[in-house]
């Protein structure tokens, strides 16, 4: 059976083409223009990667804050019950799904057979987001993808004193006149934003195996912190920011055999 999942975040658009419980072919981009026409465009890419055509796909979900606007979905889910079935897709033991993306992350449980048990949602605050990430790359003038590689050459990583982006960034600001290194800053802003998250996971429950997925996850130096942080490893899977179109694709073959 062949299905497909797109899973519609705050700025990027992702897709995943399964068949068989196999990734074909699998595509992230940032959304441009109206979300249903953001994910068509994104649907024929991953199906142009596939050698596909649209009549290939038996079935395919939306997920995400815009799913409902994918008109051409035959059906949707919702972002935390896509995620752990797709992070239980990819690791079979895992029971913590931890989500984060640009602007929220959650914290998801679930049981033997990656059925959702319970949630947490933290979306009021971008410092435990992408977002503030981004920002905070901009301030540094340093490529998003090379801020967690950077960071882990930190020798006194910054302290920030606060747990808000807004007030953050003028600390941040400080650091850089008062000549910090830069990848002590970025070590310090990564230290954060994984404090904060671990706290959250600390309250909703954390149980073995944990999965980090989400955009943030692709930064090593928040994977690292979190680590640190809850006192366990972590998996983060090879594209972590596809995980809820996986698991989209997923439920689109579960509800197929209804």
């Amino acid at each position: 059976m062949i299905t497909a999942g797109i899973d519609i975040g705050h700025q990027r658009v992702k897709a995943v083409i399964l068949e068989n419980d196999n990734i074909i072919s699998h595509e992230s981009r940032v959304i441009a223009g109206a979300v249903d026409a953001a994910a068509k465009t994104i649907f024929h890419g991953v199906l142009d990667l596939a050698g596909m055509n649209a009549a290939s796909i038996q079935r395919l979900f939306a997920t995400g804050v815009g799913r409902e606007q994918v008109t051409f979905a035959d059906g949707n889910s919702t972002e935390m019950l896509s995620h752990v079935k797709g992070a239980h897709r990819l690791f079979p033991a895992a029971r913590t799904v931890i989500d984060v993306g640009a602007e929220g992350s959650r914290i998801l449980r679930c049981d033997s057979e990656g059925n959702l048990t319970s949630f947490v949602m933290n979306d009021k605050c971008a410092s435990g987001a992408g977002i503030f990430l981004e920002t905070v790359a901009a301030m540094m003038q340093i490529p998003l993808s090379e801020m967690g590689p950077f960071s882990l050459d930190s020798a006194d990583k910054v302290v920030l004193t606060t747990t808000c982006a807004v007030f953050a960034e003028s600390e941040i600001v400080a650091e850089i006149h008062r000549g910090a290194a830069k990848a002590d800053i970025l070590a310090g802003v990564h230290d954060s934003i994984a404090a904060k998250i671990a706290l959250a996971a600390k309250r909703a429950g954390v149980e073995e195996e944990i999965i980090f997925t989400g955009g943030v996850a692709m930064n090593i130096g928040v994977a690292r912190g979190l680590e640190k942080h809850l006192e366990r490893d972590i998996q983060v899977p090879q594209n972590p920011e596809i995980v809820g179109a996986l698991g989209a694709a997923i439920l689109a073959g579960k509800m197929r055999n209804r």
